[in-house]
C-alpha cells in the first residue's frame, strides 16, 4: 500500500478472524456503493487523516444512515478448505481487483503507533470490555473505480449490538453478530 505518490510501502492489517472462541468474521460487501459519504472522501487528499481533523466525522455501523444493515450481512470462517467459501475467497479478488484497476482505497481504522500503516479495519464496538470500544470509530474498505464505487465493512461474530451511544460497549439486551444472523454462536466445550 502506497500512501501517496512516493515510494513508502505502508500495511494495512484486516482481520479475516479473531481470535476468541467465536473466530468467524461478519462482512457486508456493497458492489455498488451509493451514500452521501463519497462527497466527503472525494474532498480528502492522499495520506492518513485524523476524523477529528476532517470533514468527515467517521464510520458507525449502527448509527450512520444507509451505511450497512445488520440482517444483510454473511458470516464466515477465515479459511475453510473449498473454493468461494471463506474469507479469504472474499477479500482476495476484491482487494487484487482494486490493485488491477488502480482504484483509489480509503481505509477506515487506526494508525499503527509507528505511524507505518493502519489497522482495526473493522467495527470497533460492542466488543468484550478488554478490547477497544468506540461508537463512531468503525473501520471499512471503501474503493473508488473510475466508474463506481464499493465498500467492505467487517465485524466479528462476537461482537453484540445495540450498544451504547457514548462508548460503544453492548447494552444489556445485546445479541452478538453471529445471533443476529441467525447462527448459533460457538459454545465450547465441557471438559
Amino acid at each position: 500500500m502506497s500512501h501517496d505518490n512516493s515510494s513508502a510501502n505502508l500495511k494495512a492489517a484486516i482481520n479475516v478472524k479473531s481470535k476468541g472462541q467465536e473466530s468467524r468474521l461478519v462482512f457486508w460487501v456493497k458492489r455498488r456503493f451509493l451514500h452521501p459519504i463519497i462527497g466527503d472522501l472525494r474532498g480528502l487528499g492522499k495520506g492518513f487523516h485524523r476524523l477529528p481533523n476532517s470533514a468527515l466525522k467517521g464510520l458507525d455501523y449502527i448509527r450512520t444512515p444507509g451505511l450497512i444493515f445488520p440482517s444483510g450481512g454473511t458470516l464466515l470462517k477465515h479459511d475453510t478448505p473449498a473454493p468461494n467459501n471463506d474469507m479469504l475467497d472474499v477479500m482476495e479478488p476484491i482487494l487484487q481487483r482494486a490493485i488491477d484497476k488502480t482504484a483509489t482505497i480509503y481505509i477506515f481504522g487506526s494508525q499503527f503507533a509507528d505511524k507505518q500503516g493502519i489497522h482495526e479495519v473493522h467495527m470497533n464496538q460492542g466488543s468484550l470490555r478488554q478490547f477497544s470500544n468506540d461508537a463512531g470509530k468503525d473501520g471499512a474498505l471503501i474503493i473508488e473505480f473510475e466508474n463506481h464505487w464499493e465498500a467492505v465493512f467487517l465485524a466479528f461474530g462476537s461482537q453484540r449490538v445495540p450498544t451504547d451511544d457514548q462508548t460503544g460497549l453492548a447494552l444489556e439486551n445485546s445479541q452478538s453478530l453471529a445471533e443476529q444472523l441467525g447462527y448459533n454462536p460457538v459454545i465450547p466445550e465441557r471438559t
